[in-house]
């Protein structure tokens, strides 16, 4: 069948919603909305429900149909759904890999009952808005969009008269509007369900009907100060200016709004200091926080899991309460997506884990700023912390680095040491002999996590060495380093290498080595011609224990690691071998009292410059022998 424009039609409004234009079109033509969209070419459509979808705009094929029966270009259509805010307003348009998170953050994508302006409704003086209304405007349906500007107010979200919500759930089902196979309503008019009238609920249906241009004296919360406001409204100013392209495109601004928003709401009420709002907006937060909590509450009483409880991650409804939480939440965001406040986030991090550990997880799960994600991933004793629940998610790098894992040699190399940490094992609680084998391997786990992410053990993992090595490192230095400040000097002297890191333009690539070298050993013809002159007055190193030796000191100059993790000495454990007499000549090698030993001395020398030799020939990706 062709389908053939209406006789009549409306131009639509400025930032006029697909809801609100069809209201307004239905009523002008004494149809009902869901008539309305059977001629218009969106096809049969149920008595009690329009398609939820319809919001975000329509499918090409309707989308065309649509245009040519109300007369309207395409462009003007799409202007009509919410898709057009896709690339500004990302939670839209956010896919994730994990299935909860997507429902978390879709609760910020757009709600289905808008909030609304009475003024802006009321429209201009034009003949056809005096009749019909001014514009249910599309951001409306957008969380984030809370206050009217225009006329410095906050939006309302219920029917002053009947108090309820201006698109309520229908038998538990989502619809474009209530009741959409009413026709005769007014488009300003609310459509909740009225009183039931004096025959009983079996009479027919009648809405509430009030008129939601209108605003009887019910004004803002009477806590809520001129200054509060004017914060409230300056805030949704820039939203808007955000959501419409005037401000140079982030796409992680709102994405990260309401992944602080949430966060707030899991870790309140807020550690002192941390946040300075005034007292109506903290108030307006706790409200909202405290409801939502009390459900919370009252779900785990009756053995139901509180990590769906919608509240616990959607706007609050509220317009007052949404725009105090989103204002808190940037103001802890700061200004630079690149440089979110670490010191502020982490103490919300750490609360908010305490509290509701499975929803703090599944909320780092979400896509943010790689920043925001830094931010929230909790430091215990300088590293990141993987409790239960957070294993798979501390895999994010604690820094912006110009290195990469392959760069951080698995040993703090000795200079470096020397160069950045002369005199601090002093400063720990009764140091060992053992104190700087533990801060040299601890630093190189740090280098690791500012570089790739993943708590200490997946480093060592990623460096090439067991995880229990450190595990009982940390278990080493947590009561040494356990005051003082000891931990965030540690932070800052490991900042200081991996600031000269990024400034090295010829980074050695560690992990290249050690794989070339996992197989390799010191070739009998090499160590014939390092050794055989000094046989006579070294004995021990004679034959095959030395070549094992020797192997074994130069794969540990070449890779910067700790000899016992090398794959001679791994291998041997590995087979039940014994390894005591290699161990012991190995040793001797590093003793002090023996670095004075001329035969000792030679060796030694030699070694490092075929060490040197070989690690040129692998860094330019030559074949050993």
């Amino acid at each position: 069948m062709t389908l053939r424009p209406l006789a009549r039609s409306l131009a639509p409004l400025p930032e006029e919603s697909v809801a609100g234009y069809l209201l307004r079109l239905s009523f002008r033509l004494h149809r009902s909305p869901v008539r309305l969209a059977e001629l218009a070419g969106l096809g049969p459509q149920k008595t009690d429900r329009l398609s939820a979808d319809y919001l975000l705009g329509f499918a090409p094929e309707p989308a065309a149909a649509f245009a040519t029966a109300v007369r309207l270009d395409a462009a003007e259509v799409a202007a009509l759904g919410l898709r057009r805010f896709e690339d500004s307003y990302p939670p839209l348009s956010t896919t994730f890999r994990n299935r909860a998170a997507v429902y978390f953050a879709s609760a910020w994508a757009f709600t289905l009952s808008t909030r609304h302006c009475p003024a802006c409704l009321a429209g201009n003086a034009s003949p056809i808005q005096r009749a019909l209304g001014g514009a249910w405007k599309s951001t409306w349906h957008l969380p984030v969009v809370f206050a009217c500007p225009d006329h410095g107010t906050l939006l309302k979200h219920l029917c002053w008269q009947c108090g309820a919500p201006s698109n309520p759930i229908h038998r538990r089902r989502a619809t474009l509007v209530h009741r959409p196979g009413a026709a005769g309503i007014h488009p300003l008019a609310c459509r909740a369900d009225g009183p039931d009238a004096p025959g009983g609920p079996s009479v027919r249906w009648r809405p509430c009907g009030a008129r939601l241009d209108e605003d009887p004296g019910r004004g803002h919360d009477a806590r809520l100060t001129a200054e509060a406001l004017n914060h409230l409204v300056d805030l949704q100013q820039q939203l808007l200016e955000r959501l419409n392209g005037a401000e140079p495109h982030d796409p992680w601004f709102f994405p990260d709004l309401r992944a602080v928003s949430q966060l707030i709401k899991l870790s309140w009420p807020l550690p002192e200091g941390i946040l300075t709002l005034p007292e109506p907006l903290t108030d307006l937060i706790d409200d909202h926080v405290s409801a939502v909590h009390r459900q919370a509450r009252a779900r785990h009483a009756d053995g139901n899991p509180h990590l769906n409880l919608p509240a616990l991650w959607s706007a609050p409804a509220e317009a007052g309460q949404c725009g105090a939480l989103l204002l808190a939440a940037r103001i802890l965001l700061g200004t630079d997506s690149q440089a979110r406040p670490r010191e502020k986030i982490q103490p919300l991090a750490q609360a908010a884990f305490v509290r509701h550990p499975g929803p703090y997880t599944t909320l780092r799960r979400q896509s943010l700023s790689p920043a925001l994600a830094r931010a929230l991933v909790r430091q215990v004793h300088g590293f990141h912390a993987a409790g239960r629940t957070e294993k798979a998610n501390v895999r994010v790098a604690s820094r912006d680095c110009r290195f990469g894992i392959e760069h951080v040699p698995p040993f703090l190399p000795r200079h470096w040491y020397d160069e950045h940490f002369a005199g601090f094992a002093d400063r720990l609680d009764c140091p060992t002999g053992y104190t700087v084998r533990h801060l040299r391997r601890a630093a190189s786990l740090k280098l690791a996590e500012m570089a790739v992410g993943g708590s200490y053990p997946q480093c060592a993992r990623r460096l090439g060495f067991p995880a229990e090595k450190a595990v009982s490192t940390m278990n080493k230095l947590r009561p040494q380093m356990a005051g003082g400040g000891l931990w965030a000097d540690f932070e800052t002297r490991v900042e200081n290498i991996a600031r000269s890191l990024d400034d090295d333009h010829a980074r050695t690539d560690y992990e290249r080595r050690r794989f070339a070298l996992v197989d390799w050993q010191v070739p009998a013809v090499h160590w014939a011609a390092l050794f055989d002159d000094l046989s006579p007055r070294f004995s021990r190193m004679a034959g095959q224990d030395g070549q094992l030796a020797a192997t074994v000191l130069v794969w540990t100059e070449i890779t910067q690691a700790e000899y016992t993790h090398s794959p001679v000495l791994t291998g041997m454990r590995r087979s039940g071998a014994d390894t005591t007499r290699l161990i012991d000549n190995i040793t001797q090698a590093y003793t002090p009292a023996n670095q004075t030993a001329t035969v000792r001395v030679v060796l030694r020398a030699r070694l490092e410059t075929y060490a040197a030799r070989l690690a040129a020939r692998i860094d330019q990706g030559q074949h050993v022998d």
